[in-house]
């Protein structure tokens, strides 16, 4: 990419097995050193973004700082490998994961009973371990949890916080988390059995009674909901 200056997402496309394109960013996989590796270009949405970027202010440097961030806390991500300033934006480079899928591609695949309840269990005990640590991923959709032969991770780390008010868990960003994931279960028609596999994983790393979890985040699945109405034209039956 150092030899042509300008030239990124030509590069990335001709040197990578392209895996998303669109207007503002480019994803590959390539093979580095005989190891996988996920590289995303971050292209940049204006002259101020371009600014910011320069200036150390930029997604692919949030992420890369999360991603650094979880793992030395010991929570399942992707190993971040390196961040780059390029003319058209910034460059994310990061492990992949042998034999991943994202939890939403997995449950369209409509999995076998066992399956579905070990994905279920993954995700609960792996949102607790985040929860617990005290992060909130901010955009907790199932296309963001990845299955692999190692149990569940977080990907698309962006948006990634520490929320720095100490209180009872779950945090406000936390039960925002945990709204948007029952959402996506009501959307992906997740089964009310299936559904309390989730709940039951979760709630045994975090210190807090199903009753006062459940009066929390209620109120913050309405506006989600609703928006997913108007979008989708979906009105899927509560689970909680």
């Amino acid at each position: 990419m150092a030899e042509a200056p300008a030239a990124s997402v030509s590069w990335l496309e001709q040197h990578t097995r392209l895996l998303k394109s669109d207007r503002y960013s480019r994803v590959g996989l390539l093979e580095l050193e005989g190891a996988p590796c996920f590289l995303k270009l971050y292209l940049a949405k204006s002259p101020v973004q371009k600014l910011g970027f320069r200036l150390g202010y930029g997604r692919g440097l949030r992420s890369f700082d999360a991603a650094t961030s979880m793992a030395e806390a010991g929570l399942p991500v992707p190993e971040p490998r390196a961040c780059l300033l390029v003319p058209e934006g910034m460059v994310l480079l990061t492990e992949a994961l042998a034999g991943g899928a994202d939890l939403r591609a997995l449950w369209l695949d409509l999995p076998a009973a066992d399956d579905a309840e070990r994905l279920m269990h993954g995700a609960g005990a792996a949102l607790a371990r985040l929860h617990g640590a005290g992060y909130a991923h901010g955009d907790c959709k199932w296309s963001n949890l990845l299955w692999c032969a190692r149990g569940m991770y977080f990907v698309d780390l962006e948006v990634v916080r520490k929320p720095r008010a100490a209180g009872t868990l779950p945090l406000a960003g936390q039960l925002r988390d945990l709204a948007r994931f029952i959402v996506d279960a009501e959307e992906l028609g997740a089964s009310a059995p299936q559904f309390e596999i989730f709940m039951g994983s979760y709630l045994a790393g975090v210190p807090c009674r199903r009753e006062r979890l459940v009066s929390q985040v209620r109120p913050l699945l309405t506006p989600i909901r609703e928006r997913h109405q108007r979008r989708y034209r979906q009105a899927p039956r509560p689970l909680i």
